[in-house]
């Protein structure tokens, strides 16, 4: 599995070609000072890094928009640069972000039968990546020129991680992405958490008494909490772009099965059809049913490095910066996060909610659902409502009056 990135409008230009400008590739090492990431659960020595694609041309001095480019199941950092995915993205102008996400992550904050420990994957990389490529580069502040995306284990990542930051990005991208792990809750998720035990080194401190480490029960909150289908309306605000092959092979996985790739052309065309067709399918009509600007293209092909490329190809035609809401009044968002941004509200509860929290405003009333503990809400001008939940709350004009 993996994940992808683009942008068009100026950067629509004609694809890049040997004699052109080349962009350059810088890696860097992001320490997990909020999210917490022993090097168990990376496939590399050291700390978690970042490869960086700056464009041809790169001035520091311009401020360029940002594209949050999240690997799949297997992959780390550099995993554009090693299956050869970097060109596709070099006529672009703009920043590429490519972060690890462990090689079996799943872009979440672990259950671990309620701890809620390590590994805590949307911690780092919305805490601890996001910040450092803020104050390392310079990006454009509006929110239109953010865009996340991945193939994948990296489309569940852009589409959980996009709804649980929606005043930032305002383009979210889905290419054959793992969009309901709770699909066919009892099958899916266990073999989730059987493929992922496989990806791991070193001990499991205790965790093999939960069967699924990732979400905890299969329809329990906290896997309601993480699965994009059913999170859809925390995107109503955003623009959305959701790919998906049926798993018929095409004419690229016929070239991969002469070349002699049988075995892989088989588990690609099963995956496709038998998982992520289907949870696309209700990943679109979920979006449908939030009111959600969504594009979405089902295409021939398997889950496989000659559909990745294509699917890029498309989404990079599509265009990721177009104009998006930017101060919107009224809006839902449902969270199981302890803390987090939601537009120019903030929010922490005393402690990890024991339920998915749905937060609604319209106007300057703000609705909480029960979560278990009380929660300090912050707004844009600095004032701190500290209210028991279920609560209704009034938000304080400017200077808290």
């Amino acid at each position: 599995m993996a994940a992808a990135l683009g942008f068009a409008g100026s950067a629509s230009a004609a694809p890049w070609t040997p004699a052109a400008p080349k962009p350059t590739l810088v890696t860097l090492t992001i320490p997990a000072r909020h999210g917490k990431i022993p090097s168990k659960w990376l496939d590399h020595p050291g700390l978690p890094k970042a490869d960086v694609l700056l464009p041809a041309g790169y001035d520091p001095n311009k401020r360029y928009p940002l594209l949050f480019l999240l690997h799949g199941l297997g992959g780390s950092y550099a995993f554009y640069q090693q299956q050869g995915l970097l060109p596709e993205l070099y006529h672009l102008d703009a920043i590429v972000v490519m972060p690890d996400g462990g090689p079996a992550g799943w872009y979440a904050d672990w259950w671990n039968d309620g701890e809620r420990g390590e590994p805590s994957w949307e911690t780092y990389e919305l805490d601890d990546v996001l910040p450092t490529i803020l104050a390392r580069y310079s990006i454009l502040p509006q929110r239109r020129y953010h865009a996340i995306a991945g193939i994948s284990m990296g489309g569940l990542g852009a589409a959980y991680l996009g709804g649980r930051l929606p005043g930032f990005f305002g383009t979210v991208a889905t290419l054959s992405g793992f969009v309901d792990p709770q699909l066919l809750g009892t099958v899916v998720q266990p073999a989730m958490a059987a493929i992922t035990n496989g990806f791991l080194s070193g001990p499991r401190s205790g965790r093999d008494k939960d069967p699924v480490p990732i979400y905890g029960p299969p329809n329990g909150f906290y896997a309601d909490g993480h699965n994009p289908e059913r999170l859809a309306v925390n995107l109503r605000q955003t623009r959305v772009y959701d790919t998906t092959g049926t798993g018929i092979p095409n004419l690229a996985s016929v070239g991969v099965v002469l070349a002699g790739f049988v075995e892989e052309i088989a588990d690609a065309t099963w995956e496709e059809a038998g998982l992520i067709y289907p949870m696309s399918e209700r990943y679109y009509n979920a979006l449908n049913a939030a009111g959600v600007n969504v594009t979405y293209q089902v295409h021939s092909g398997g889950h496989d490095l000659p559909s990745f490329h294509k699917e890029l190809q498309a989404l990079l035609s599509w265009g990721l910066f177009k104009p998006v809401p930017t101060h919107p009044v009224s809006w839902t968002n449902k969270t199981v996060a302890t803390s987090g941004q939601l537009w120019d509200i903030g929010y922490r509860f005393a402690a990890p909610p024991t339920a998915v929290v749905t937060f609604v405003r319209t106007g300057s009333t703000l609705s909480i659902s029960a979560a278990g503990s009380s929660v300090a809400v912050t707004t844009a001008d600095g004032c701190t409502i500290h209210t028991p939940t279920p609560a209704t709350v009034q938000l304080p004009s400017a200077n808290c009056g």
